[in-house]
């Protein structure tokens, strides 16, 4: 199975509750052991069950590669503890008032898009990290993240971005715009994709879901 289309509590933007790469997947609590199963099957990955900042936005509040997760310098110490429990991955806590880091930073491999309103001190830990850094918006939004959806074969943007040629070249990866749940241009906020498979909104249709195979590279 390489795709799975659902809803987490009846809600279709699963995106916003969850994040994942190719060497594991991080799921709020509050699932049904039988869901978790069944996101574990498509994506092929260890999932792990945690909170960020207090809560069930694991996708708001993260984002990262498979080797570093970044989370607000707030977090509490019993989640950097779970957390740990991921042995492949360095966390780092960013210090930023954007704290939403899931919608304002976007990472493939060692290439990072960022909100162009984030802090300098931001950017500079970045490229300390050895990270390349692009600073721009999407649609004429600066919430980066929440507008871009990618694995290692692919990346999907906001449906109204005309930088897509710039995306694609800084990020290396073939690119193309497109919708989620029925029309929805925030396309991360219902995908949950690595290069195995991905989970989608139960309201993404047929047209939506055929661009996500075609744009991240499952046909």
């Amino acid at each position: 199975m390489r795709v799975l289309k659902t809803k987490f509590h009846n809600n279709s933007n699963i995106g916003l509750y969850s994040f994942a790469t190719d060497t594991y997947c991080l799921l709020p609590k509050n699932l049904s052991r039988h869901l978790v199963e069944s996101i574990k099957e498509v994506l092929n990955v260890p999932t792990y069950q945690v909170t960020i900042c207090n809560t069930n936005l694991i996708g708001v509040f993260c984002t990262g590669n498979e080797s570093h997760l970044f989370v607000p310098d707030f977090i509490p110490d019993h989640e950097l503890k779970e957390l740990e429990r991921i042995k492949s991955i360095k966390i780092i806590k960013l210090n930023t008032k954007f704290t939403a880091l899931g919608n304002n930073i976007v990472i493939k491999d060692k290439t990072c898009l960022i909100n162009p309103y984030l802090e300098s001190s931001v950017k500079e830990k970045l490229e300390e990290l050895g990270f390349k850094v692009s600073t721009l918006e999407i649609a004429e939004n600066s919430t980066v993240g929440s507008c871009t959806a990618l694995n290692h074969k692919g990346c999907l943007l906001h449906r109204d971005a005309t930088n897509a040629r710039k995306v694609s070249s800084f990020l290396n990866l073939p690119t193309n715009i497109g919708t989620v749940n029925f029309g929805s241009p925030y396309v991360r906020s219902g995908l949950i994709v690595n290069c195995n498979g991905y989970i989608v909104g139960a309201e993404t249709t047929g047209p939506e879901t055929q661009r996500i195979d075609e744009t991240l590279g499952f046909i």
